[in-house]
């Protein structure tokens, strides 16, 4: 019996002509620059050669990473998996790998997953392939190559669980790398921009503080005037730069200005022209006049703020990360809404007091004003979004009150039965009568579905997991139920679930252990 898996990307008739493109590509960029070299000289002004072996460069490269993805593969025998790569072959025995996941990511809208070995060490190999898309021929082909590359790991080694483990970004496994550097370059940025600040309010100043030259002398630091007359204008709407075009490019061709000020100033208009440090800074005509805008120090340090309020979203996903890292890796976490929220009110305060900036910002009376009050506010609400984003562990879900009448609960199962079919129940309805599935809130029991509970029992209650999260909301919880042999899932709010095992007359039967379903 041949035990050995071999996975290499599937063959297409595209593959061929990718890496011939590359091929005839790569000889047309070496033809280019031997000419470039050998008969222009690689002092001669740009030349329709290079263009050509810049598009043929950019045909070699794809060609090149077709090859490489037709040439790489994964082959799993009895001694471990073999990555057999251009760069780093590697072999990852059975013994060190503790489970083999999915790992689902979306790239513009599709989502792409993978295959990876999570280490009993704690790291973790992503796997060239086997790879999937939302394509269907590819998403059967990924499962199928999963379930065999599992099917040896149960053979040859001790997986940690005996169900495939989907991770994708709201999950605890997700890794955390990508969000540290987003944060870093946020802080980075930010802190760039404060930087700014002083240069800001000093050029403000001075500009404010300028005096008319002397006569007769121009000197950069001093206003000196000159006539212009208006050869024509651009004005262009949205954010379009406009210009206002000047007679005989005197003093200078022509001048960004805004759209309305380009519409105001007619061909022929006689105006003059304010210099300061070399640069027009004002434009008064007859009927309009325009001054060139300089950014404060406040509007600085406000955008510096906002830099630091962005840092805060993936520091706040971070930080719950790392709160619940105990979690198991397909577990979903808590979302990061409550931390925006809070993020949010902060700016509401800080935005304004950024503003009130000065040399002495703290001993402003302005800057009392806005902080004084947002302090408190804002820390009792990251203390609500602490609390908000805790785990509430199935466990923790009290006892519900006894039922009184025909209640209708928002519950649903999450596989199809003849009790459920086609996933058509959106509330469960309990009371004044068998509890059964129905597709609406309520009142009356239309098109409702019986529930069997006689031969329904707990398996576990659990969080969602991996996909899951995308069918419910963060919150709820999993009931499993064997019927009959058969896993199914319930989900509902911690107290709903409650009811309605209750009303099943699930929740004083005895449980077994807590088992992920297969």
């Amino acid at each position: 019996m041949n035990d050995v898996l071999v996975i290499r990307m599937p063959y297409h008739a595209s593959t061929k002509v990718f890496i011939g493109l590359g091929v005839l590509a790569t000889l047309v960029v070496m033809v280019c620059g031997a000419y470039r070299v050998r008969v222009l000289g690689m002092d001669t002004p740009p030349h329709p050669v290079d263009a050509a072996a810049l598009i043929a460069l950019l045909f070699a490269l794809l060609g090149l990473y077709v090859l490489r993805m037709a040439t790489v593969s994964v082959r799993a025998d009895a001694q471990g998996v073999h990555l057999h790569t251009w760069l780093r072959p590697r072999t990852v025995p059975w013994q060190d790998i503790a489970d083999i996941q999915q790992l689902d990511k979306v790239y513009r809208s599709t989502r792409i997953r993978r295959a990876v070995l999570r280490l009993r060490g704690g790291g973790q190999v992503t796997l060239p392939l086997p790879y999937g898309s939302d394509h269907a021929r590819f998403h059967a082909l990924f499962d199928s190559e999963l379930h065999a590359l599992r099917e040896r790991h149960r053979r040859h080694g001790t997986p940690a669980t005996d169900y495939l483990t989907v991770i994708n970004s709201r999950t605890a496994g997700r890794s955390w790398k990508g969000l540290l550097v987003v944060c870093v370059v946020l802080l980075a940025c930010s802190a760039l921009t404060a930087y700014f600040v002083p240069p800001a309010s000093r050029h403000l100043q001075a500009w404010r503080s300028a005096v008319a030259c002397p006569a007769g002398r121009a000197a950069p630091d001093c206003l000196s005037t000159m006539r212009a007359v208006v050869e024509h204008t651009d004005p262009n709407p949205g954010k379009s730069q406009s210009w206002v075009y000047f007679t005989d490019d005197r003093p200078v061709d022509r001048k960004s200005v805004p759209e309305d000020t380009a519409k105001a100033f007619q061909p022929g208009d006689r105006v003059t022209l304010t210099l300061w440090q070399g640069g027009i800074h004002r434009i008064t005509g007859r009927h309009h006049q325009w001054t060139e805008h300089f950014a404060t120090g406040g509007e600085v340090a406000v955008v510096s703020a906002l830099a630091a309020l962005a840092a805060g979203v993936p520091a706040a996903q971070l930080m719950i990360r790392r709160r619940h890292r105990r979690l198991p890796s397909d577990e979903v976490l808590p979302s990061v809404r409550p931390f925006l929220v809070a993020l949010a009110g902060t700016g509401v305060w800080l935005l304004p007091y950024v503003h009130t900036l000065t040399t002495d910002p703290f001993l402003s009376r302005a800057a009392y004003l806005w902080a004084v009050p947002g302090v408190p506010v804002s820390a009792a609400l990251f203390a609500w979004a602490w609390r908000a984003t805790r785990i509430r562990r199935p466990e923790a879900a009290g006892s519900p009150a006894p039922v009184t009448g025909e209640v209708f609960v928002s519950a649903r199962f999450l596989d199809a039965t003849e009790y459920n079919p086609h996933g058509f129940g959106t509330h469960i309805v309990v009371g004044d009568g068998a509890p059964a599935v129905v597709p609406h809130p309520g009142p009356g029991r239309f098109a409702a579905k019986e529930i069997p509970a006689r031969r329904l029992s707990v398996r576990g209650i659990r969080r969602a997991r991996g996909p899951e999260a995308e069918l419910i909301p963060r919150s709820w919880h999993i009931a499993e139920l064997d019927d009959e042999g058969r896993w199914v899932r319930l989900a509902a709010a911690p107290r709903d679930l409650r009811v309605v095992l209750r009303e099943l007359g699930l929740d004083d039967r005895p449980a077994p252990a807590n088992q992920p379903a297969p």
